[in-house]
């Protein structure tokens, strides 16, 4: 079965402090059979154009198996990507997988206010957008209005799910572009009864590879108590779905 992972970096440390970079990732995909990952550099949460240009280059070596997620500041804007023109025109030139965004990191808060520039550029190109975030009560405040008033993005919360069905199922129900990786949803039969009351079409397969172990989210997607056909949903088609 196909499996694409939406939320893979290199250019950090992994548990044990060794340097990741892309044959270690290649390694996990063969060991976890990984077909494709979508990868951020983390070096770019330092200095982002010089990151992104790094995983552009990194992605080119990877035989088709690696897309890039780009990883923007809200105060650099479209000086985040390397090329020429505003933000918009950048990603378009580039036409990345998707949009990685890191709030905390940033030393912001996740509202239009702050992220005005981003957030319009993705919604003009429709792109898939992972607010990789702490999570605050004021985030979940405010996703619901900056979904809507932003249709065309995908928006996606990685690490989320363990304890707090409050929030992920009113998001799956209420908002129709709002996302999960199922990495946390370690609830018992969380993912079965998102399935009988929702459906699956929202959830996604992503790691946080290497910060966590893809074989957690391996074996929640694997083991789960759904049809073939959701479990394909989980691993690959629902990303599918919203690339196109």
């Amino acid at each position: 079965m196909k499996i694409i992972d939406v939320n893979m970096s290199v250019g950090g440390r992994d548990s044990y402090g060794e340097m990741i970079e892309l044959d270690a990732l290649l390694v996990q995909m063969r060991l976890y059979r990984i077909d494709h990952a979508v990868c951020w550099n983390e070096y770019a949460m330092l200095d982002p154009q010089s990151g992104n240009a790094r995983m552009w280059e990194l992605a080119k070596h990877a035989d088709g198996k690696v897309g890039v997620s780009a990883v923007l500041d809200p105060i650099l804007g479209e000086q985040s990507l390397p090329g020429s023109g505003n933000l918009t025109d950048r990603l378009k030139a580039l036409h990345p997988e998707s949009v990685h965004i890191l709030p905390t990191d940033n030393r912001t808060i996740f509202t239009a206010f702050y992220w005005e520039e981003i957030l319009r550029a993705v919604n003009v190109l429709s792109l898939p957008l992972i607010v990789d975030d702490d999570y605050s009560p004021e985030f979940f405040a405010v996703l619901p209005e900056i979904a809507d008033r932003y249709p065309d993005v995908k928006f996606i919360l990685v690490r989320y799910g363990l304890c707090r069905g409050r929030h992920v199922m009113p998001l799956l129900q209420k908002c129709k572009n709002v996302y999960f990786t199922i990495e946390n949803m370690l609830d018992n039969g969380q993912i079965e009864e998102i399935r009988e009351r929702i459906g699956v079409d929202k959830l996604l397969f992503g790691t946080s590879w290497p910060k966590l172990s893809p074989s957690g989210a391996l074996g929640l997607a694997l083991y789960a108590d759904i049809s073939e056909e959701d479990r394909e949903k989980i691993l690959f088609r629902n990303w599918e779905a919203i690339r196109v």
